[in-house]
């Protein structure tokens, strides 16, 4: 059983290869719908991470990264993403379009490894071994009824 933090790790892979996918894809794109209709798709794919994220691992850390700030950055990491999205689906233009998408998955791939560098060893550092697996099952379950609706 995977802990939570490799867990989220392998995710976050995933993630960055379906980007790049989409990236390509969208190289040659002259639509802004089909831009905005894969934006929907991360967007989707990232709120469902986000809320695994928070529920599994931030919770856990608020008061261990509290005098950092680090848990704050990353909170304020989810608001952009989320109002870049918002900003590609208000987008008419397929360049304009496209534009705010990369933006959007360099963003996530920044904070990708913000999270990885700085938040998932303060978890490693403050979780007994048993509690990460606990909570690397706990996403998997949640994983395996999210993917069975």
């Amino acid at each position: 059983m995977e802990t939570i933090t490799k867990t989220l790790i392998m995710e976050h892979a995933v993630f960055c290869k379906v980007f790049a996918q989409m990236e390509l894809v969208l190289a040659g794109s002259k639509s802004a719908p089909e831009v905005k209709l894969l934006a929907s798709v991360v967007e989707g794919l990232l709120s469902s991470h986000g809320d695994a994220e928070t529920e599994l691992a931030y919770s856990v850390l608020d008061h261990a990264l509290a005098d950092r700030g680090a848990v704050e950055q990353l909170y304020q990491d989810h608001r952009e993403i989320d109002a870049q999205f918002k900003l590609i689906h208000r987008a008419t233009d397929p360049v304009e379009a496209l534009r705010l998408f990369k933006r959007v998955l360099a963003a996530t791939r920044e904070h990708f490894r913000r999270e990885e560098k700085i938040v998932f060893p303060v978890l490693e550092q403050t979780l007994q071994p048993a509690t990460q697996q606990t909570l690397g099952q706990k996403w998997l379950e949640n994983y395996t009824v999210s993917a069975r609706a």
